[in-house]
């Protein structure tokens, strides 16, 4: 019993040399937003490495305590020559695990937690080719998209979309610069965006419509006379819309308001973006949420296992 604890710690250890920032690596969850989408294109690799973690703990676990102790020191390291070799060769097998891993776009670039800070990028004057480039597809610029992923799985169609939308942008501005990296006004290449209908957030837009005055975006294609339109809603008007959203959410998607998960909002949020009237998928949540509160309880406890309403519990 006592040397549970400096067991585990020492087994801690061994984790976190052997498989590093992989060890609280999770699957990354993925919006249709534009471009390819794949949203199981990491189940591959996070299966393979929840295996191997798992493998590895039970290896460990089976060893006596002799065993443990005489193969490892407190680092968690090999202090045994003659386990060396046979440590090397577990490395060598995990590296073949980690070269499995996709890079971070590989199914798609709407990433959660990688989403573009719009107002503060719409603020600024000038973007870099790569900016623009990754502002105009909706994703948090990171300098050379591919620096750092050499040999790292990617779906081909992904890179398509993202070079293709590159040439095109680097096509119709002058990025030449001997001396420095050059970068290009931000009002022209909005209005650039706006003007051949590039599809790019709304969001964008937006801000850069709001920070540099330039008259562009869906309020001004409307008319600044629809100003009224824009005015809050009356309750009964917001309880009516309520209304229809969440019983096209329950009977149309099978949406079930009790449910503590549900990705009926990221069904409604990809079917939105394919008819091009995205909305953000936190609004989506909340307008079902505030749906919900309308609805019957009886009404609820009738709908059957695909969230539907059981249309034979409702005689006419």
């Amino acid at each position: 019993m006592s040397n549970e604890p400096s067991r585990a710690y020492i087994t801690t250890k061994i984790l976190q040399r052997r498989y590093g920032r992989l060890l609280k690596w999770r699957k990354p969850v993925i919006h249709n937003i534009r471009g390819p989408y794949h949203p199981d294109v990491f189940d591959g690799f996070a299966f393979d490495l929840a295996l191997s973690i798992k493998v590895c703990k039970e290896t460990l676990q089976d060893m006596t305590d002799a065993e443990f102790f005489e193969r490892f020191d407190l680092r968690g390291e090999v202090s045994n020559p003659a386990h060396t070799m046979a440590e090397r060769l577990t490395l060598s097998e995990l590296r073949a695990v980690f070269r499995q891993e996709p890079v971070w776009f590989a199914g798609g670039f709407g990433v959660e937690g990688r989403e573009a800070d719009v107002q503060h990028w719409a603020r600024m004057q000038r973007w870099s080719l790569d900016e623009a480039a990754a502002l105009s597809i909706g994703f948090e610029p990171c300098g050379d998209l591919l620096e750092g992923t050499d040999g790292m799985p990617v779906q081909s169609d992904v890179l398509a979309f993202y070079f293709k939308r590159r040439a095109l942008i680097e096509d119709n501005f002058d990025w030449s610069s001997v001396a420095a990296p050059c970068r290009n006004s931000v009002p022209d290449l909005v209005r650039w965006f706006d003007k051949v209908e590039l599809d790019v957030p709304e969001q964008l837009l937006a801000a850069a419509d709001k920070y540099h005055a330039l008259g562009i975006g869906k309020k001004s294609k409307l008319g600044r006379s629809n100003a009224a339109d824009d005015k809050p809603l009356d309750p009964r008007e917001r309880s009516t819309m309520l209304k229809l959203i969440i019983a096209l959410a329950v009977n149309g998607y099978g949406y079930d308001p009790r449910a503590e998960r549900s990705t009926i909002p990221s069904e409604i949020e990809s079917d939105m973006n394919l008819l091009g009237v995205g909305i953000n998928l936190e609004t989506i949540r909340k307008h079902l949420r505030s749906g919900s509160v309308l609805l019957d309880t009886e009404v609820l406890e009738d709908t059957g296992a695909s969230g539907r309403i059981k249309k034979d519990k409702n005689p006419r």
